[in-house]
């Protein structure tokens, strides 16, 4: 081996100039790792995989220009939540490198991966022949577009999965556009001997078998080792040198400022149920996000503090929530993201509940942060996490928006921002939510747990109602709701869940009680057209 080692630019991974004869045995490297697609056998049990001794893995996700690995989404989430390691990884096809990388960074980013969150290693362009066959239209101009596009879009260097052999053959021995980028290499000969060099440099992960055996996967395994230090590698993944948590970040804390998190556990309902939930679901479960604390969102953290080695008892205290959260920021998207939205939301910021994390959840977040004294640089790391969930001042609307007043009613801006926060859209047309009780938007909220279903308000307290009585919209008990599209499906769980009672006129009526409030349906068919649901919340 040459003497001279040099770090492949900020990301921590070594390089040796110069070929590699009989040197080490890939045994004799500390940082192992692994790759795998919907080839390999599945379901594989993560915590069991990092419990091995494995820390970093690879996960195929595209290929060409449309292909999607099946496996991907629910790997790269499973082998995160376990505390591996991880990136995605890019088989080079047919098309332009432009195109293919574009497919790539569309399929990565939906599945929640930007290269920037704890655990997440750069993404990795796989430059292999098929069949012994070079790709259709391959060349190094090809291959410096997609390494460029990846590039851009992630803000890293992609690691380069490739050979001699390749480069040789299919680039034409022009290697210049790999000379950014980390050399992950493979050679499966018996002994020691290393991988041959490409452009001058050695490799920075060894693929050393593909015929490897590892716990939690069943089956052969393609096994790796990283050249570098264990440190070095958690660098590259954003994390710190020697603990599972993320390194000082944008939006970080100290113990000094940071606030007791809140305990959830079976029964516990509201904004901060439905974050978590969210949280859980970013890590790869599938719970619907109502805010209702139950056995499936008991089974779900169960699960994942097994996977990350935390006490198991169904119950989310500070060390679940420090293992939840993650770094969101503009461009972001997914359920993460949710998390968050759905507590600004509570806190009276005017944002929808997408997952998408435009310029509105940019500015609500540096509002936020300064109202808290903190960084605003509108990226929601632990500090900001933190204040978000356990704040000292936790679900009061922000400043300029006017407590609820004495009556039990609640001003427009108030009524939305509680909509928002249980994932209820703002109210269609010209509907006005001025003045309307809270217990009235407790039940629809309590309506929408209950039901699971998408609501949809088209009437409130706007002026066109009937005033008679005592219960009416203008007064704020009554909210109208769409029956139709997804309207259906209130309809269904009414007519289905609740008691029938003697009709009002001509129109069909149930009851029943929701979270304590008292609710009253009535199926109101107009003369005028416009069928929807009447209901009074007492």
């Amino acid at each position: 081996l040459a003497a001279a080692t040099v770090a492949a630019g900020a990301y921590g991974v070594v390089s040796v100039s110069g070929d590699a004869a009989n040197a080490a045995s890939p045994t004799s490297y500390g940082v192992r790792g692994i790759d795998t697609s919907h080839h390999n056998a599945h379901p594989i049990r993560w915590s069991t995989v990092k419990a091995s001794g494995e820390t970093f893995v690879f996960h195929k996700a595209t290929q060409g220009t449309r292909y999607r690995d099946p496996k991907f989404a629910g790997d790269l989430a499973g082998a995160l939540s376990a505390g591996l390691m991880a990136a995605p990884y890019h088989f080079y096809d047919s098309g332009t490198g432009a195109a293919q990388a574009a497919h790539f960074v569309r399929t990565v980013k939906a599945a929640g991966y930007d290269a920037k969150r704890p655990g997440q290693l750069p993404p990795v362009v796989d430059l292999e022949k098929t069949s012994g066959r070079c790709p259709a239209g391959v060349n190094s101009s090809q291959v410096a577009a997609f390494l460029t596009k990846a590039k851009e879009a992630f803000g890293a260097s992609p690691i380069v999965y490739t050979s001699k052999d390749f480069t040789d053959t299919c680039l034409g021995g022009r290697t210049a556009a790999l000379a950014g980028s980390p050399l992950w290499v493979p050679r499966y000969r018996s002994g020691s001997t290393e991988p041959a060099s490409i452009g001058g440099r050695s490799w920075s992960i060894w693929q050393y078998t593909d015929r490897g055996s590892v716990s939690g996967i069943n089956g052969n395994v393609d096994r790796n080792v990283y050249k570098g230090t264990l440190t070095q590698l958690r660098r590259l993944a954003h994390l710190a040198p020697t603990s599972g948590q993320p390194a000082p970040a944008p939006g970080s804390t100290t113990p000094a400022t940071a606030k007791p998190w809140p305990v959830l556990k079976a029964g516990s309902n509201g904004t901060d149920v439905r974050t978590a939930q969210h949280l859980l679901n970013a890590a790869g479960h599938h719970l619907d996000a109502d805010g209702a604390f139950g056995p499936a969102t008991t089974s779900a953290v169960k699960a994942f503090q097994n996977r990350n080695r935390l006490n198991a008892d169904g119950i989310i205290g500070a060390n679940t929530w420090n293992k939840m959260i993650r770094v969101v920021r503009q461009g972001s998207s997914g359920e993460a993201v949710k998390a968050a939205q759905a507590q600004l939301a509570g806190y009276g910021h005017n944002i929808k509940v997408d997952g998408a994390f435009g310029p509105a959840t940019t500015s609500a977040v540096k509002a936020f942060q300064n109202r808290n004294r903190l960084n605003a640089d509108g990226i929601i790391g632990a500090n900001t996490w933190n204040k978000l969930v356990a704040g000292a001042t936790t679900h009061t609307p922000a400043p300029t928006t006017p407590a609820p007043s004495a009556n039990g009613k609640l001003t427009q801006r108030q009524a939305l921002a509680q909509l928002a926060a249980a994932g209820i859209k703002r109210p269609v047309g010209r509907t006005s939510l001025e003045g309307v009780r809270i217990r009235t938007i407790q039940g629809v909220i309590a309506l929408k747990k209950a039901s699971r279903c998408t609501i949809v308000i088209t009437g409130g307290t706007e002026s066109g109602h009937s005033t008679k009585g005592n219960y009416s919209h203008a007064k704020g008990y009554k909210l109208d709701l769409r029956t139709r599209d997804e309207g259906r499906c209130v309809t269904n769980w009414i007519k289905t869940t609740q008691r029938k009672g003697a009709p009002r006129g001509n129109d069909a009526r149930w009851h029943g009680t929701l979270n304590g409030v008292s609710a009253e349906y009535v199926y109101e068919v107009p003369r005028s057209g416009g069928v929807h649901w009447d209901i009074t919340f007492k």
